[in-house]
This record gives structure tokens, sequence and C-alpha cells, in this order.
């Protein structure tokens, strides 16, 4: 058994191989982002490729999307996680479609590639407070809240075109190792817009389901934010999350999923995130009375099974999740 190790632009392939490294499993590491990428797939002897794709710009999300469509005509080996799962990866357009095509409760959202669409719902139909989100963009950056039609305003005219060619986009900003502020410039976001109603938060809960191992905890807040706030409390996620999490996951045939939920305070659930990959420093991604495991679901039943489950951001889970789908079960007791 070799696998494929596909890089990333930021070097995070790294996990993947710390994971295969400590499981004893022989890998590849392949380079996607070439301009030589199709030779380099057909040159390996891989029986599988693993995906970690680029989330930080939307040049590195399209080029993932693209390649990752066309090796089915390059290759008949699989990929992990599969191509639809990468394609929500990091894309508010495209989670905001994938949930209301399976009528799944989330914050209502309203995608606008029309300029004067976009104007005529913020002055005649939209309800304040809304939440302006850029399609890529982890940890909170770029979200904005709106209180105002003229904020909202602004940001339309500033993302569409202007005199059929002037174009400034919407930039995001990021603070520096420094601790300034700088833009984006050269990620900026132009003739499309999504806004989002705002929904009163009373927590917001991180569910995790990769092969058949559950976590959850919740998201502290930091200033206006749950997420990229980097606080987590350990609490344990009730049933019916666990439940909702297992139903999204069917619905998605998803391996490995990421789902961020708001409770409200009339406790409904609102799905907020869909993603295969979620920053995991921690070796458990759960603790139950203070310790460590996950869920796993036994016969109608979640079941609690003590241990450090979340080596190396998760990857060793999913590595042998994928191993499990090539050649079929592998030891559980493995160096997970």
């Amino acid at each position: 058994m070799k696998l494929g190790i596909f890089n990333e632009f930021m070097g995070l392939e790294k996990n993947y191989i710390d994971a295969c490294k400590e499981l004893d499993i022989e890998y590849e590491v392949i380079d996607i982002i070439s301009c030589n990428w199709i030779e380099n797939i057909k040159s390996s002897d891989c029986d599988g490729y693993l995906v970690r794709p680029s989330y930080k710009k939307d040049a590195w999300k399209r080029m993932y999307d693209e390649r990752m469509y066309y090796i089915k005509y390059i290759s008949d080996k699989p990929v992990y996680p599969v191509y639809n799962d990468i394609f929500l990866h990091e894309s508010k357009k495209n989670m905001a479609y994938w949930l209301q095509v399976h009528d799944l409760p989330h914050p209502k959202t309203w995608v606008f590639y029309n300029k004067e669409e976009a104007l005529d719902f913020i002055e005649n139909k939209a309800c304040f407070p809304l939440v302006f989100k850029p399609n890529i963009g982890s940890y909170s950056m770029g979200v904005k809240y709106i209180s105002r039609k003229h904020q909202a305003k602004r940001l339309i005219n500033n993302v569409f075109t202007k005199y059929g060619f002037y174009n400034s986009g919407y930039a995001k900003w990021q603070k520096t190792k420094f601790g300034l502020s700088v833009p984006l410039m050269d990620d900026r976001q132009f003739n499309y817009i999504t806004f989002q109603e705002m929904i009163d938060v009373k927590h917001e809960w991180r569910m995790i389901k990769i092969g058949k191992s559950y976590f959850g905890h919740q998201k502290m807040k930091k200033g206006k934010f749950h997420s990229g706030s980097g606080k987590v409390g350990w609490v344990a996620p009730p049933e019916q999350l666990l439940q909702m999490t297992q139903h999204i996951c069917s619905q998605g045939n998803f391996s490995s999923m990421n789902i961020d939920i708001f409770e409200d305070f009339h406790g409904d659930y609102y799905v907020n995130e869909l993603q295969p990959f979620f920053g995991a420093y921690n070796d458990s991604q759960m603790y139950i009375d203070g310790k460590p495991g996950r869920y796993l679901s036994k016969n109608g039943n979640w079941v609690f099974e003590e241990g450090y489950f979340c080596r190396n951001a998760c990857c060793n889970l999913r590595v042998l999740d994928f191993i499990e789908q090539l050649e079929g079960p592998l030891a559980e007791e493995a160096n997970l």
C-alpha cells in the first residue's frame, strides 16, 4: 500500500506526511501545483491520493477545484476526500447552495451576481442586521456585521464593476506577526456578494465526523466572533447534535467533515460551516469530564471511547479511514 500526498501552497501536507510516518505507511509527495502536475500524477505508482486543499486565497482554491476535477480523467485511483467534498471546502457560496438543495437548517443566505438585484434587496427586502461574508476566508477573516443600508451599499459598490471597466473589489485584512493589519491586495473579490441573516447565537458547536469517529465541542466567543477565537469549551455535545451530524454526513456521503453549528436562545440549530478540514491543534477534539475521546455509533447508541484520536490535526484518522476504504477494515488499535 502506497499513498500519494498532494502538496499545498502553505505546506499543510505535512500533517499527512507525519501521519503516514507514525502509521508506518509508504507515501510519496506529488507536486500538484506544478505546471507538470498531470505528468506527476501519471508517473506515480500510488494506490490513492490524499488531498489537503489550500484555503487562504481564491486563486489557490480555484486551482485545487480545477485540478481535482480532472484527476478522474488522468487516473482511476481514488482521492481522499472526494471531489464533491473538496468543492465545498472554503467556499461560502458552494456551502450555501448545498445546504439549500438539501433543505438543511442554516442562516438564510443570499448570493448576488447582479448589482441591481443586490441593491434592490438591500433597499426593499433586507432585514437588518445582516452579515457580509467573503467567499474565501477562515477565522472570520473579512466578515462584517451590517446594521445600516449605506454600509451594505458601499460594499456592493466596491465589489461590482463601475463604468464598464473599473473595479476596486473587496480586500480582506489580515494581521501580521507584528500586530499590524494589512489588506490582502492579491486576493480581492469581484462581481458577486454574499449576505447572511444574523442569528442570535447562544453557543457555537464544532461537530466533527471522520470515518466512524465523532467529536464535538463548543467554540467560545472572543469579541464579536466565535470562529477563530482559539477558545474552546470542552462540553459534551448534545445527542441531538451528534444525530444531526450523522444525518448531514449521510446525506453528503462525507468521510471527513467539520460542521460548525449555531445554537440560538430558543434551542434551535443552524449549520454555519461545512469544511472537510479545519484547524486542529489538540490531539483530542473532545473531552468528556476531562477525558479525551470520541463517540462511536453502535446499534443506535452513542458510545464514548476514551483515547487521543486526533494526532497530526486529525490526519491519522483520515489516513486510516482512507486505507479502510481502499482495502477493508484496519485494526482500530493501530497507532491513532
